[in-house]
């Protein structure tokens, strides 16, 4: 056992289920490498729902020479059956005799089950090796698991000065095309994308994913949710010309309109935290990244029930003064014992632009 040779290996595990980020939902993103005699005989990594795992692909290529060999994975190999079948079957068929995992599946059909079986079968197992690269690399999947709630990131193109419109609600464009590109690779990272009947009234969005090279990469458009609670929107807006996506929306009085048949109605959801009701929906529905795209509106509820798990910024340097709309739409902080912390996990430039990623 060398653990230079565990760092490494599993090293390259995690570069090649990076490959998976654009398609691979709702799965998590997982790499494989099985290794023999200090040589790769066999990798790959999930691409997408209902393909091969990861595991499966290297196997594959190694064929027969799989016994004895070492099988390096980022994520612990799955125990249940869903539209494959289980990979921890597949490992001690081919005789593989050591299995070396950065970190346990969190989703409890799996959670340290295929770990247990594989040493009853008389595999080594080791764990714990770049365990929180692993982690970080899926940190909606384990959020989504051990939180019992999707994790929430609520995206803001806004001035230097926190503004995300004029008074009058005109917000084209703050940012520049550069960055307006960069949101097009963060919604094509999301499962569901969340915004409000107000911003879709507002601009006429369609919020999809329009880069072509970005659209080679993924397997179909993020699905959309939609408060509408006064239920104002009807078929002619854009956002319904995308039929293939499923659209929720939400409202808290019957809605006549009619709409696509991938528009599903939910109705009734009453007027108390609205938004907390919503992400439970969501989460029982598998969501687990949700990307926000709205106004301060929808913003100040999520920082009111303490539901946003990362903030993007895209910050354009110029002013637009006081009576512009600020971006958190929060009042009655009084005192700086109230204020609301935000750890800065990243800072980028985009053209003139900071795109800023702030965390709890």
């Amino acid at each position: 056992m060398n653990k230079s040779e565990d760092l490494q290996y599993l090293a390259r595990a995690l570069e090649l289920a990076e490959k998976g980020e654009f398609s691979v939902y709702p799965n998590p993103k997982v790499g494989a490498i099985l290794v023999k005699n200090g040589k790769i005989i066999g990798q790959g990594f999930h691409k997408s729902p209902g393909t091969p795992h990861a595991e499966s692909i290297a196997i594959k290529e190694a064929g027969k020479r799989s016994e004895g060999s070492t099988l390096y994975v980022n994520l612990e190999p799955c125990f249940h059956h869903g539209k494959t079948p289980p990979c921890v079957d597949l490992i001690i068929k081919s005789k593989i005799k050591r299995v070396v995992m950065c970190n346990f599946d969190p989703n409890p059909l799996v959670n340290k089950k295929s770990i247990s079986k594989l040493r009853k079968n008389g595999i080594k197992v080791t764990t714990g090796i770049h365990k929180n690269v692993a982690v970080a690399l899926n940190r909606e999947f384990y959020h989504y698991h051990q939180n019992n709630r999707p994790f929430i990131t609520v995206k803001l193109g806004i001035s230097l000065d926190g503004k995300i419109s004029l008074n009058n609600g005109k917000s084209k464009w703050i940012t520049s095309e550069e960055s307006r590109k960069d949101v097009q690779i963060e919604r094509a990272l999301s499962s569901l994308i969340l915004t409000t009947a107000n911003t879709i009234r507002a601009d006429n969005s369609v919020l999809n994913v329009r880069d072509s090279v970005i659209l080679n990469k993924i397997s179909k458009q993020p699905d959309i949710g939609i408060i509408d609670n006064k239920s104002q929107l009807s078929e002619k807006y854009k956002i319904f010309s995308i039929l293939n996506r499923r659209i929720y929306m939400y409202s808290k009085t019957k809605n006549t309109n009619k709409f696509p048949k991938n528009v599903e109605v939910i109705d009734n959801l009453g007027s108390d935290n609205n938004v907390d009701r919503i992400l439970k929906d969501l989460y029982k529905k598998g969501y687990y990244k949700i990307f926000v795209e709205s106004g301060s509106g929808l913003v100040s509820s999520l920082f009111k029930y303490k539901l946003i798990d990362e903030l993007l910024l895209y910050i354009s340097p110029k002013i637009l003064g006081n009576n512009s709309v600020p971006f958190s739409g929060l009042n009655g902080i009084k005192k700086l014992s109230q204020k609301i912390n935000l750890k800065v996990n990243d800072i980028m430039p985009i053209n003139n632009d900071l795109k800023v990623r702030l965390g709890k």
